[in-house]
């Protein structure tokens, strides 16, 4: 039996069918004379009844099964008493009043609120991407001057190809209806040929859209959504599939075009969750295999469930279907032209199975976690991209009240936009540039989407390093966010973080000389050098936060293991820190995972600590320093080579100060806005000062300054600016190191919205 809150949504589900069916009818009255309008039909005595049967008739004589089948069938399964009559009779009105504004049906109304009222999207990982983002998204991965294709050609344009393979609600694929249909409309105008409209969305809806779901619900909504862009037009059928998941036969949906461009079914065809249907004009189209034909477009808001924590892949689904399902994964991982990583989660694999399917010269249009761009997760996607893309554009919203792009989460997330080369791993031509924007503010319209989309189309962003300013994305006096581009050949081989690092492209600027060993200051005529180089060059980070809990458990009283254990702000406020709990051995493994030998893990303990993971809008400090080396569950412990009081003074110091901080934040895998991660192998590579090639009067300065303000208290990251222990720290620094001053710099970083939560003014 279901769960209350699973079954409640599902009913809310089955009315909001109910009411898009009433919708369209309304809607498709003002086109076929045979179709009633709401009122006419609610005249019945029994208007259940009424609408069962004018429903019926729309099915057979006129066909748009997509919208009226589902919703035809609840009408047939309600009870017949007062409360089902008057829940009709209330729906119908409701219907009414949004046909009154009729500007919302033209922007996904009803799949803005299947999204809220979806049981599934927390265990399928399903996240449906805000209008405003895909309308951004595909107006600039449809730019027509970037295909090579006449739009206005009606015996080319059948031929292209739009995909999505986990299509929701189908906010995605309408964008590129909108957009599609606006080139069209525009070489018609260039031209001066007459536009028709009946014919290009016929070829929309018959030829060039395909989408797939494992959830009928979405998919009819997909089908309505697409269809009320032209009610006046009658279809024969659309590309829209709802795919087998789950179920004896272990299905994976959209996964399993990782191995064909089809999906074949070996079952009951009447089963919804075992063999996949056709959305058509006139019914459901029962075949033996459901195909993905080589796309010219593949967009797609993919899954974010991961094989993690709690986050389980296909955590829908029990363990005993779970385990089969994730072995067959695993499987399909394996084949060596499949570059994805379920680590990351399921959207890394939905991405390779995308590009399986890409024509060469074609477009990803994506909605990814912001952690693709530094994950080290992620780094096989990467990898993919590196392999066969050119990277075009990389969107990240610095916006605190949005730093996601999908309506229901609160993550980060980007938009990516890459076209596929000719050649795998080509040399990168010099004036391939990707476009990296910075908003400051997320759209919230489709106006203020096509507005950023139109400034970014027509702009030509100076380069990171060697240009100035930035392209400034205004609309009116209100500043959405800023670009800047950067060679593609000169970050696809590491990480995508920097560009997009900070709101503020003068920080990019700085933190882009510094990952190169020179301090640029706004202001300054020229940079100052300064010696860096990788942790891994002089010490050693210790264990993985797992580990510590698969080899100790927290003691009650004093043992030999002293541990930092969390990261409490009230707490870590000094740069001096003792121990605050030790640890106990464990003499057996956890459920589930391997005993971790103490032995091993212990050696690894340190004097320095750098922060695993923090909440930069309420910490305090990036690294600190014990007397006695040390675990943690929340930091990771550097054990220097050559072990040396002086060289681990000076190395808090720098972390901690305001280049250092610039530093690291841009090695950052941002979680959610301001919960940010550090990952041990990108820690690593990291460049930091070069504690050993400091003189010995650079040295004494460091020490002398560290053992002054070691005691004293720092205030949180978004009182930089105000902070006199960071002010002093800061100035000790730069007198140590012959650098300017950085109060211009701490000004900048105190107001990044990752740090204070507050947007720039």
């Amino acid at each position: 039996m279901m769960e209350n809150s699973a079954s409640d949504s599902v009913s809310k589900i089955a009315g909001l069918t109910l009411v898009n069916a009433l919708v369209f009818q309304e809607v498709l009255a003002d086109y076929e004379s045979q179709v009633k309008h709401l009122r006419q039909t609610l005249q019945a005595h029994d208007a259940i009844s009424a609408f069962a049967d004018h429903w019926e008739y729309i099915l057979t004589q006129i066909n748009y099964y997509p919208i009226f089948h589902v919703a035809h069938q609840l009408l047939l399964a309600l009870p017949s008493n007062p409360d089902s009559e008057r829940a009709l009779r209330s729906m119908a009105r409701t219907a009414l009043d949004i046909v009154q504004k009729r500007a919302a049906l033209r922007h996904d109304l009803m799949g803005r609120v299947y999204h809220r009222l979806l049981a599934e999207a927390k265990y399928l990982g399903t996240y449906y991407t805000s209008v405003p983002a895909a309308t951004l998204l595909l107006k600039l991965a449809l730019q027509p001057e970037k295909w090579n294709r006449d739009w206005s050609d009606f015996a080319e344009l059948p031929n292209f190809r739009v995909g999505d393979l986990a299509c929701g609600t189908g906010t995605l694929l309408m964008a590129a209806s909108e957009a599609i249909t606006d080139n069209y409309l525009r070489t018609c105008g260039a031209k001066r040929i007459a536009p028709k409209m009946d014919v290009i969305s016929r070829f929309l809806m018959e030829d060039i859209i395909y989408g797939y779901d494992v959830l009928l619900s979405a998919l009819h909504l997909t089908a309505s959504t697409l269809a009320l862009r032209s009610p006046e037009v009658t279809f024969r059928f659309m590309h829209l599939w709802v795919l087998p998941f789950g179920g004896a036969h272990h299905r994976l949906g959209s996964i399993e075009f990782l191995k064909d461009s089809t999906i074949v079914v070996t079952t009951d065809l009447f089963g919804a969750s075992i063999s996949p249907d056709q959305v058509s004009g006139t019914g459901p189209v029962r075949q033996q295999q459901a195909s993905l034909p080589d796309l010219d477009l593949c967009v797609m808001n993919p899954p974010f469930t991961r094989s993690v924590g709690g986050n389980l892949l296909f955590g829908s689904l029990t363990d005993k279907e779970r385990r089969p399902m994730q072995a067959e994964l695993a499987n399909l991982l394996k084949n060596p032209r499949v570059h994805a990583s379920s680590t990351a989660g399921l959207g890394s694999v939905f991405v390779a199975a995308g590009d399986l399917h890409l024509n060469t010269g074609g477009r990803m249009a994506l909605v990814l976690p912001k952690a693709l761009l530094s994950g080290v997760a992620w780094q096989r996607t990467r990898h993919l991209f590196r392999l066969r893309y050119n990277l075009e554009y990389v969107i990240a919203s610095h916006d605190p009240n949005r730093w996601n792009f999908s309506e229901n989460t609160d993550l980060s997330e980007v938009l990516i936009i890459a076209r596929k080369v000719d050649e795998p791993y080509k040399e990168t031509p010099a004036e391939d540039n990707a476009v990296f924007v910075n908003l400051w503010k997320n759209p919230t319209t489709v106006v203020e989407a096509l507005s950023i989309a139109h400034s970014l189309s027509s702009a030509s962003p100076p380069d990171i390093a060697t240009g100035q300013g930035a392209h400034e994305i205004m609309l009116g006096d209100v500043k959405f966010g800023e670009a800047v581009t950067m060679p593609w050949a000169d970050i696809r081989d590491g990480s995508w973080m920097l560009p997009c690092a900070f709101a503020q492209s003068n920080l990019l600027r700085v933190a882009n000389h510094l990952t190169k060993g020179n301090l640029y200051v706004p202001g300054v005529v020229s940079p100052h050098r300064i010696l860096l180089c990788a942790i891994r060059e002089f010490g050693e980070l210790g264990p993985d936060v797992r580990d510590i809990h698969d080899g100790f458990g927290l003691a009650r009283g004093v043992t030999a293991y002293p541990v930092l254990w969390n990261h409490d702000a009230s707490f870590v406020i000094n740069l001096a820190l003792t121990p605050n709990q030790y640890l106990s051995p464990l003499h057996r493994a956890k459920e589930g995972r391997h005993l971790r030998k103490v032995d091993l893990l212990w050696p690894k303990a340190g004097r320095v600590l750098l922060a695993e993971r923090l909440r930069l809008n309420t910490q305090r400090l990036v690294a600190v320093r014990t007397e006695t080396p040390v675990l943690s569950n929340v930091w990771w412990p550097v054990r220097l080579l050559e072990q040396n009081d002086d060289y681990e003074k000076a190395l808090i110091l720098w972390l901690n100060s305001t280049p250092g901080l610039i530093l690291l934040l841009s090695h950052r895998e941002e979680t959610q806005g301001a919960w940010v991660k550090f990952r041990k192998p990108v820690l690593s590579e990291m460049p930091v000062l070069d504690v050993r090639a400091l003189g010995v009067d650079q040295l004494k300065y460091l020490i002398d300054a560290y053992d002054t303000l070691s005691k004293k208290p720092l205030l949180p990251f978004p009182k930089l600016a105000t902070d006199p222990v960071r002010e002093a720290l800061d100035t000790a620094v730069s007198k140590a190191l012959g650098l300017p001053d950085l109060s211009v710099l701490r000004n900048l970083l105190a107001q990044e919205p990752v740090v204070c939560l507050q947007a720039i003014s």
